[in-house]
């Protein structure tokens, strides 16, 4: 599902994945494409965001406990969406974070009840809920395109040889801008390297 959903988004970015391309998938596209504005707040609460909402003059009631941490909200109010990541954690899991959120926007906006709160964001598919799992694969998907991974295993079996699953995760984690653990578990999904 997730595949056809940013197979189609990619379309209407027209962003195809490139595999000779090098470099981190750029998520501004996304973003603009969906109507989604991306905020990252340091130290990301519930009070933080019902704070910022404010500022903008969205007045709503409050989306949680003020002091309740999150990893990323997504929310739509009078027509306009946000997606909020905490900026406080570092740039792979910023990023994954913010491609887990524009997973709920493409896949679950239908459904969802004004916001969807995350207060933790799994770079794995260990989420119990089917709808966090959902979101990790459409991130997964998104910022560790198959065709790149595929690529750089070519590359690196023409170059020597053999392509060591954890060698390769460490270049493209590096290469992509995730962690090595989200790199890995897709390399181990996908079936590329060894």
């Amino acid at each position: 599902m997730s595949a056809d959903a940013i197979a189609e988004l990619r379309t209407r970015c027209r962003m195809p994945v490139d595999p000779s391309r090098r470099g981190p998938i750029l998520l501004k596209p996304f973003f603009e494409e969906l109507s989604v504005d991306p905020v990252t707040l340091p130290n990301l609460t519930c009070g933080a965001i019902n704070e910022y909402l404010a500022s903008q003059g969205i007045s709503a009631e409050p989306v949680g406990e003020p002091e309740m941490a999150l990893a990323g909200f997504l929310t739509w109010r009078m027509g306009a969406g946000w997606a909020f990541v905490n900026g406080s954690s570092i740039l792979s899991r910023r990023r994954f974070s913010a491609a887990h959120e524009l997973g709920h926007a493409v896949l679950h906006r239908d459904s969802m009840s004004g916001f969807i709160r995350d207060v933790t964001v799994s770079e794995t598919d260990e989420d119990e809920s089917q709808r966090e799992r959902e979101a990790n694969r459409f991130a997964a998907e998104l910022l560790m395109p198959e065709a790149v991974c595929r690529a750089r295993e070519a590359e690196l079996r023409e170059a020597h040889g053999a392509c060591p699953r954890l060698v390769l995760a460490y270049r493209l984690a590096s290469e992509l801008l995730v962690s090595t653990e989200a790199m890995r578990y897709r390399l181990t999904n996908l079936g590329v390297g060894e």
